[in-house]
C-alpha cells in the first residue's frame, strides 16, 4: 500500500514537471522523494486536494532550483532558466493583452528587470510569483500610458487595479507575495469575471475544441502538451486553434460586452 502510494505522488511529480516542461532538476528521484516525504506528513486525505497540494509543492520547490539557475554560473542552466520563465509569463502576458507582439515585449522587459533584481527576491520558493508580479506591473503600467481599458479590447485587469490612483506606488520588487500561486490565473481574476469568461467562449466559439483549449489553457493553465494529449492533437494544431479562437474572441460582440459590463 505504502509503495503504491509513493508510485501514485512520483507520477503526479514527474507528469507535472513534464507537462510544464520544466527540465532543470538534476536529481529527480531525490526530488520526488522530497516532496513526497512532504505529503506523507502533511496526511491529505481527499484525492483532488492532494494531487493539487502536490502540484503546489513541485512549484514551490521546483522555483528554488529555477531561482539557483538564473543566479548560478551555468550558462546552459540560466538560459534554461529564462527559457521557462517565457514559456511561463508570456500566456499570462497574452491573456492580458490579446496582442501576440505587445506580450512579447512586456514579457521581455518583464525578464529583464527580473535579471536586474534578482537578488530583491527575498523568497526563492516564490520565484515565479515573484516574477509574475513584475509582469503585472509592466502590464499596468503599459495600459497606463495608452490609456487603453480593459473593454476597447479583451484585457484582463482586475477593478482595483484599473481603479488604482495614478499617484499609488508600484510595489517594491522586493516585495515577496504571500503564496507562490499568487499570479496563477484562477487567482488573478476573480470567480464573477472566471464565469462570464466561461459563459461568452462558450457563446463566441463554434469549435468545441477551441473551446476546449482556451478554457483549459487560460482557467486552467494546463500545458499545451496535456492539452494535446486530452484533445488527441499535435501540440502544434493547439497552438493554431488557439490563435484562431482568439481572433474571432477579438471580433465577438457578446464577449466583449461581457467584460464592458464587468467593468462599469
Amino acid at each position: 500500500m505504502e509503495d503504491s502510494w509513493e508510485k501514485h505522488c512520483c507520477g503526479i511529480v514527474l507528469k507535472t514537471l513534464a507537462d510544464r516542461d520544466w527540465q532543470l532538476v538534476e536529481d529527480q528521484e531525490r526530488f520526488t522523494a522530497d516532496i513526497c516525504a512532504e505529503m506523507r506528513q502533511r496526511d491529505i486525505t481527499d484525492t483532488t486536494q492532494e494531487r493539487t497540494a502536490i502540484q503546489r509543492a513541485v512549484m514551490r520547490h521546483y522555483c528554488v532550483i529555477m531561482h539557483a539557475a538564473c543566479s548560478g554560473s551555468s550558462v546552459s542552466h540560466q538560459q534554461r532558466a529564462f527559457r521557462e520563465l517565457w514559456n511561463y509569463l508570456f500566456p499570462i502576458a497574452l491573456y492580458k493583452t490579446h496582442d501576440a507582439q505587445l506580450a512579447q515585449d512586456l514579457t521581455q522587459q518583464s525578464l529583464e528587470k527580473a535579471w536586474k533584481h534578482l537578488a530583491q527576491c527575498q523568497d526563492s520558493a516564490s520565484f515565479l510569483a515573484w516574477v509574475g508580479m513584475i509582469l503585472l506591473n509592466e502590464v499596468r503600467d503599459w495600459f497606463r500610458k495608452n490609456k487603453r481599458l480593459p473593454a476597447d479590447s479583451v484585457d484582463v485587469i482586475t477593478e482595483t487595479e484599473m481603479n488604482r490612483s495614478e499617484d499609488t506606488p508600484e510595489p517594491e520588487l522586493n516585495q515577496t507575495p504571500a503564496s507562490p500561486g499568487s499570479v496563477e490565473i484562477d487567482q488573478v481574476i476573480n470567480d464573477d469575471l472566471h464565469r462570464q469568461l466561461l459563459d461568452a467562449i462558450e457563446k463566441c466559439l463554434k469549435d468545441p475544441r477551441q473551446r476546449a483549449i482556451l478554457i483549459e489553457s487560460f482557467l486552467n493553465e494546463r500545458g499545451y502538451k496535456e492539452i494535446a494529449e486530452m484533445l488527441n492533437l499535435a501540440v502544434g494544431n493547439v497552438h493554431v486553434l488557439r490563435h484562431r479562437a482568439l481572433r474571432t474572441l477579438r471580433k465577438c460582440k457578446v464577449f466583449i460586452k461581457s467584460l464592458g459590463d464587468y467593468f462599469k
